[in-house]
C-alpha cells in the first residue's frame, strides 16, 4: 500500500509542477497581450495629442505632418486591437463582455481617425482658414486684439473648448478629433478592466 501511495505521490508531484509552469507561461503571455496593447493605445492618445495642438496653430499646422500623425494612430489603434483580441482566447475571469467593448471602441476610434483623412487631403486646415488669427496658442480671436476679422467672420467663431477662430470646416475637423479621442478614453477604461480581469495592470514602469 505505501509502495502504491509513493508510486502516486511522484506521479502527482511532476504533474502538478507541470501545471504551475503552463500557467505561470500563460500568465506571462497574458501580459505581454495587455501591456502592447496598452502601448498602442497610449501612442495613438498621443498622436491625437499632437494633431489637436496642430489644428489650434495655424501657424504649426503642416499637413503632411497631420496625415502622418493619422496615419500613425491608426496603426496604434490597430497594434492595440490585435494584441486586444488575442486575449480572447485565454479565457480571463469575467474578461468577455470587457473584450467585446473595448473591441467596439477600438474599432469606433478607426473608423473616426479614417473620416479625418478626407477633410485634410481636401485641404482643410486651420492655415487654409482665411483667418488673421486662427489659433489659441498665439492670442485667441482676432477680435479679441482689435484685428479684423478672416471671410465670413469665421475667426471669432469660439468651440466652446477655448480653441479659438477657423472656418466651419475647421471647427468640424477639430471635433472630428475629439470625437476620436473620446473613443480611444473609453478603449483606455475598457482595457483597464480586462487588465484587472485577467490579474494584471495597464500601469507600466518606467526604464
Amino acid at each position: 500500500m505505501k509502495t502504491v501511495l509513493a508510486i502516486a505521490l511522484s506521479l502527482a508531484l511532476p504533474a502538478a509542477a507541470a501545471k504551475e509552469e503552463m500557467e505561470v507561461r500563460n500568465q506571462g503571455a497574458v501580459k505581454a497581450h495587455v501591456w502592447t496593447s496598452t502601448a498602442g493605445l497610449e501612442s495613438a492618445r498621443i498622436q491625437l495629442r499632437a494633431l489637436t495642438a496642430l489644428s489650434n496653430d495655424a501657424t504649426a499646422w503642416d499637413s503632411q505632418q497631420a496625415r502622418a500623425l493619422l496615419r500613425g494612430a491608426r496603426g496604434d489603434i490597430q497594434l492595440a486591437r490585435t494584441h486586444a483580441r488575442s486575449l480572447e482566447a485565454m479565457h480571463g475571469k469575467g474578461a468577455a463582455e470587457d473584450l467585446r467593448k473595448l473591441d467596439s471602441d477600438l474599432g469606433g476610434a478607426l473608423v473616426l481617425v479614417d473620416k479625418l483623412q478626407e477633410p485634410i487631403a481636401r485641404g482643410v486646415s486651420p492655415k487654409s482658414a482665411d483667418t488673421r488669427a486662427d489659433n489659441t496658442m498665439l492670442g485667441g480671436a482676432a477680435a479679441d486684439r482689435g484685428m479684423p476679422p478672416g471671410k465670413g467672420g469665421d475667426v471669432t467663431h469660439d468651440s466652446g473648448r477655448g480653441q479659438r477662430g477657423g472656418t466651419p470646416q475647421v471647427q468640424q475637423l477639430r471635433d472630428g478629433i475629439k470625437a476620436a479621442w473620446e473613443r480611444l478614453e473609453q478603449a483606455k477604461g475598457d482595457l483597464d478592466k480586462v487588465a484587472r480581469a485577467f490579474d494584471t495592470t495597464t500601469r507600466l514602469p518606467e526604464p
